[in-house]
């Protein structure tokens, strides 16, 4: 492509005066050019020098992403405001137009929504209904449907109400409503969905994050000031990782460039791996706001060896928008040698071997990538295939669920047994390290704790409680046993002063809520201890080594491991993908595609591929070795049986 750029390179005055869509892949420094382009504008254009209150908007996909482009910024943060798609719309749109949100309410889904109180974002990491009694909820459904029939509606089913994205987004497009805009369960009453639905916007004042979507592509369609307003405040908007947003937010973003504010997207369709949330890759091929928009492309991979580049060039090759090259460069030449000289390793099997290679790698800090948590399970070093069984088990009761476990164990903590497993896992970690900090962490998941309130005498208790309970712990012993054991021995008379500090009364830590299905109770309660261990502190940890792929997106490891399989829903197998990779289409087998490029362009120094099927090998052969003859690139690998 013409236009070839390097994330070094900033935006003349000239160029930054028309939209821009960048292309550009994986390591190619795009947070760098996104970053420096922006301090650039903030320093010398005039529309935010001397504008009052003006600002660069910068959208980006995760929240950690943003906390990154603000660390960069540094003292440039006064001029820029950076959010996620969801984050800027609830603070520019949702919450300073409540009087146009709630007449959309009216007349898109004839729904009556009082002013008492801001509406905005649920919580992160809850369920919509969380902390809210089921028939509280009944009692306003019977009330508005002048009904006194029974209601069995579990808080899933009826937290799962909001609007079906999938279908408005015809409408939205030509400006009208959709009055059959609302999705349920199959289950549900018709007649209850709007009474549930008015439940939520009206008593619990939340949206989903489907619904931020709905109604701030809405509001700016409503509201012309609301239009106005952002495009006097953000002359410049700059959205990363494009290939990742959804039709609304599309819509959202020409709305806004219509006039006035320039929009520079940037984007990678071989990364475009969130189908299920509504991207489609042809959405950023296609993006284009006004006939002289500017197209550019970053070609350079600042993060891999060429080896591993043009491996990953071999999956993409048929996307002609963006082929990439190595701009890698070692201080140390014999460094430099060293790491180019490592191959493709291709790990074939399921032998002993193999999987004792696969552990090994492991323990030398390489991180293993899969296509879901299920196949990542396979993998814990030290878990038995039954107890793997098990946490499958577990993470596939919460698939309809608005819970993400992943996110619930290694940061929220509100699921009623994780809070207990990570209460006991933190009085464990302060009895094997003697650290007291970790018994107030673990004290702070169920009150407040004064730190004067804990005397000598009740730090002997607690010594003494955690010598008698963690004394013979075996690692197959059952966690849920454990936690029963502390709720024995807290309200023995013993420990009377380390009791009255968490409660005034009895004490239990309870492992269970009345909302958990039995099945998901007993799969929890056939959690072994060292298992369970694992899956909070090293499987769903900060520094984790196993992940999946769509967790693993935006990251970066010196050695990965890529075990990668289809599911049935991705209608392909490793065959089809290997004798001809395909990724520009909307087709599951392109997205399989995309997620296994993903996870090999993860690796900086050292790649390793799992493929059980050893049959495999001479197709992966012959595909690589055609490639290499036709482009001249050199990848150089290895099979290992």
């Amino acid at each position: 492509m013409d236009n070839a750029i390097s994330s070094g390179d900033l935006l003349t005055k000239e160029e930054l005066s028309r939209h821009i869509k960048i292309y550009a892949g994986p390591g190619a420094g795009k947070t760098h050019f996104l970053v420096e382009n922006v301090k650039n504008i903030v320093t010398h254009n005039e529309q935010i020098i001397n504008g009052n209150n003006r600002k660069v908007l910068c959208i980006t996909y995760t929240n950690a992403a943003v906390d990154e482009i603000i660390d960069r910024l540094d003292k440039y943060t006064n001029y820029v405001e950076c959010y996620t798609i969801h984050g800027f719309i609830i603070e520019h749109i949702i919450k300073p137009f409540q009087n146009d949100l709630i007449k959309l309410m009216k007349s898109d889904f004839e729904i009556n929504v009082n002013k008492k109180g801001k509406i905005s974002s649920q919580v992160e990491g809850l369920g919509i209904l969380h902390g809210i009694d089921k028939e509280e909820i009944y009692n306003f459904i019977r009330n508005k449907n002048n009904t006194v029939r029974t209601l069995e509606y579990s808080k899933t089913a009826m937290g799962s109400v909001e609007i079906d994205n999938s279908k408005v987004i015809d409408f939205l497009e030509n400006g009208v409503t959709c009055k059959d805009g609302l999705k349920k369960t199959k289950k549900m009453d018709v007649e209850d969905v709007k009474p549930i639905k008015e439940y939520l916007w009206s008593v619990v004042r939340k949206l989903t994050h489907d619904e931020i979507l709905y109604f701030g592509c809405r509001i700016l369609q409503f509201n012309s000031l609301a239009l106005y307003t952002l495009r006097v405040k953000f002359p410049f908007i700059f959205v990363d990782e494009f290939q990742d947003t959804n039709p609304i937010q599309t819509l959202i973003l020409k709305l806004i460039g219509e006039k006035s504010s320039i929009i520079g997207v940037v984007g990678d369709i071989a990364q475009s791996i969130y189908s299920f949330q509504g991207a489609k890759p042809m959405a950023f091929l296609n993006f284009k706001l006004l006939n002289d928009d500017k197209e550019y492309v970053i070609e350079g991979n600042r993060r891999s060896t060429e080896n591993i580049i043009n491996f990953c060039n071999f999956l993409r090759k048929s996307d002609s928008n963006l082929i990439q090259k190595s701009e890698k460069q070692y201080e140390n030449k014999c460094e430099q040698n060293s790491v180019e000289s490592k191959k493709i390793h291709f790990l074939m099997g399921s032998s002993t071997k193999i999987k004792n290679s696969i552990n090994l790698l492991i323990v030398d800090d390489a991180v293993i990538l899969t296509r879901t948590w299920s196949a990542a399970f396979n993998y814990i070093q030290g878990v038995t295939e039954e107890q793997s069984t098990i946490l499958k088990k577990i993470y596939n009761s919460y698939y309809s669920s608005p819970i993400q476990l992943k996110d619930e164990i290694s940061e929220y903590n509100n699921v009623t047994w994780v809070r207990a497993f990570r209460f006991i896992f933190n009085l464990w970690n302060s009895y094997k390290s003697n650290s007291f900090i970790d018994v107030i962490n673990a004290l702070k998941l169920f009150c407040e704790i004064d730190i004067k309130s804990i005397t000598p005498k009740v730090i002997i208790e607690i010594k003494k409680l955690s010598d008698n309970l963690f004394k013979s712990i075996n690692e197959k012993d059952l966690t849920c046993d454990i936690i029963d054991k502390f709720n024995k021995y807290i309200n023995e008379d013993d420990f009377l002063d380390f009791r009255l500090i968490i409660s005034d009364e009895l004490f239990n830590v309870n492992i269970f809520s009345e909302f958990d299905r039995e099945k998901l109770i007993d799969y929890v309660k056939d959690l072994q201890w060292e298992t369970s261990y694992k899956l909070f502190n090293e499987v769903f940890s900060d520094d984790s080594r196993y992940m999946t792929v769509h967790q693993a997106k935006g990251l970066e490891w010196d050695k990965v491991i890529v075990s990668v399989s289809p599911t049935r829903k991705d209608k392909t197998s490793l065959e089809n993908m290997f004798s001809s990779p395909q990724i520009n289409k909307e087709q599951p087998s392109d997205e399989f595609t995309r997620i296994y490029y993903v996870a090999c362009s993860r690796a900086k120094k050292d790649l390793y591929i799992h493929v059980e099927d050893i049959f495999l090998k001479s197709i992966i052969e012959n595909s690589l070795n055609t490639f290499i003859k036709d482009t001249e690139m050199v990848i150089d690998y290895e099979f290992i049986e």
